[in-house]
């Protein structure tokens, strides 16, 4: 315990798991963030399931830290969550879970990331694309291409200029 709380860099050194899931139901948010993070720099998976239910809280930083967290562990208990956390209402949320899914390849998530892919956010459909080109599945290559002629990734000069 550190003077205001658990003493998160020191868990996260002593890779205690199971002293940080706790930490990730504290009453300061700073000390919920840092857990997440330090459980994600852990990888350990009894983590998944706490982060997946973190996916639900109202803090939109920490469901992004989950987001990131989960994409480092690479468990596939996390596809199903992540792909709802795509449709998250801020966009930090909706790119981190993009990007933990590509981190986790699973082939799960090819069709909500294409369908991802028409988000109105720019930054959101790239963090989508890459996601897409890291899984390698055949199914994004048309709709990734479309996007990359700039109907859907903030356009080549010409197609934002209108000719």
């Amino acid at each position: 315990m550190g003077f205001f709380g658990p003493d998160i860099k020191k868990m996260k050194t002593n890779k205690d798991v199971e002293g940080l899931i706790k930490a990730l139901e504290h009453k300061d948010l700073a000390i919920r963030r840092g857990a997440a993070e330090a459980l994600g720099e852990i990888k350990d998976k009894r983590a998944v399931e706490p982060l997946i239910q973190v996916l639900k809280d109202k803090d939109t930083w920490l469901r992004w830290c989950a987001t990131e967290a989960l994409g480092k562990i690479g468990d596939e208990r996390a596809v199903e969550p992540l792909i709802k956390a795509l449709k998250d209402k801020w966009n930090s949320v909706q790119q981190g879970a993009a990007l933990a899914l590509g981190k986790i390849g699973d082939a799960r998530a090819v069709e909500p990331l294409i369908q991802a892919l028409k988000d109105k956010d720019e930054s959101v459909r790239r963090c989508v694309a890459e996601a897409l080109s890291k899984i390698g599945d055949a199914r994004a290559v048309p709709h990734l291409i479309q996007a990359l002629k700039g109907q859907r990734l903030g356009g080549s000069r010409s197609s934002r200029l209108g000719s």
